[in-house]
């Protein structure tokens, strides 16, 4: 029996997750949507390299075709683009990428989207595939949605309709709901809001407490990692309402919120320089943030590159450091090191080195609401 081909649009670290998913089911491409190249994946090859960044690294070259020819002959299209701008350009470099896909889709295809949208975003993305293909959802064409969270796995996929012929998504082992994309949009857009705003407000109140030590259990261990993951979402449902509705001044206000904290963590660690009396010569300061660089999107990046270009100019030597590096690469046993933590991940990294560390001077800096020290 013939297996479904399936094209997964866009080598990132959620395509290649949701490419993993299927490769024992369908006969899964995965396309390079910088390069325009695309790669046909082999469960061998899928088991020798567990994540994007082995596979990448090891260079193979796996039967390579047309991008064209690829989404043409799909049944299935996912899209799980790489974007590298941020702000209202990454949604307009998002529509741009979807519009390139539909130019390919067929008769018959599913198409599903992997990226955030606001509050009917998608009934906007179906009108922009029905423009460009001629096919008309429904009838020819179904659309899906499947908002995919920085590191997290796709999980029910809600379609639009559900065509009278068999659909493909059950046997590539997808959960499947119909009928309501209204309420996907929804619920997501509402754990956006709530988590984003919630990290928001912290930030600003113990910015106006600072001082003060807050009660133990009233603040949560949550860093610039967790706000800066939400930053494309927020951006896609500004973009869905219209100026001056109370949506886009929630969504507004947490990104804001997020230019203000790497200010204060800047600001802290300016602070810290002068209570230890460091001299900015003999410091070296790191950013700890271990960021995908192969994720969709670009946010955590461009906000760790932000900071770290901050503190360049009151420090000469600040670095971002990743969790993959070694500890000579990191630590500067010469100089006093001040290590920014910007997720709990690199907590637990910069504290095994700075146990393993004791005769380098290592200072911590937890970029939390609280921007606790130590």
């Amino acid at each position: 029996m013939q297996k479904i081909k399936v094209a997964v649009y866009g080598l990132t670290t959620e395509g290649y997750s949701i490419a993993s998913q299927m490769v024992d089911r369908a006969s899964v491409t995965i396309v390079d949507d910088t390069l325009q190249m695309a790669m046909e994946l082999e469960p061998a090859t899928v088991r020798g390299n567990p994540t994007l960044q082995d596979l990448v690294g090891g260079e193979s070259l796996m039967g390579l075709k047309p991008v064209s020819q690829v989404l043409t002959e799909a049944r299935v299209v996912f899209f799980t683009p790489k974007l590298r701008r941020i702000g209202d350009e990454s949604v307009i470099e998002a529509n741009a990428k979807l519009r390139e896909v539909a130019k390919n889709v067929t008769r018959g295809t599913t198409v599903v989207n992997t990226l955030p949208v606001g509050i009917g975003g998608n009934d906007d993305n179906i009108a922009l595939i029905e423009k460009q293909t001629g096919l008309t959802n429904g009838e020819n064409l179904v659309y899906g949605y499947c908002p995919m969270r920085p590191g997290a796995g796709a999980t029910v996929v809600a379609c639009s309709v559900k065509m009278k012929e068999p659909g493909g998504l059950e046997d590539l082992g997808f959960r499947t709901s119909y009928g309501n994309l209204l309420a996907t949009e929804l619920e997501y857009v509402s754990s956006v809001l709530n988590d984003s705003t919630s990290i928001a407000t912290e930030i600003e109140l113990m910015r106006k407490a600072k001082g003060l030590k807050p009660a133990a259990g009233k603040t949560s261990e949550r860093y610039i990692d967790d706000l800066a993951s939400h930053v494309y979402d927020l951006t896609a449902i500004q973009a869905s309402e219209d100026v001056g509705e109370p949506l886009t001044y929630l969504a507004g206000a947490a990104v804001k919120s997020l230019e203000n904290h790497v200010r204060y963590i800047v600001d802290e660690t300016r602070e810290n320089l002068r209570e230890l009396q460091l001299k900015a010569s003999r410091t070296r300061v790191l950013v700890a943030w271990s960021v995908d660089r192969y994720e969709m999107r670009a946010d955590r990046m461009k906000t760790a590159e932000s900071l770290v270009e901050r503190l360049r100019d009151y420090v000469t030597d600040v670095k971002q450091a990743q969790m993959a590096a070694g500890r000579d690469e990191v630590i500067d046993s010469y100089k006093h090191n001040i290590a920014i933590v910007c997720s709990r991940a690199d907590l637990e990294w910069m504290k095994s080195l700075k146990s393993g560390s004791r005769s380098s001077e290592i200072s911590l800096l937890r970029a939390t609401a609280t921007l606790q020290r130590g």
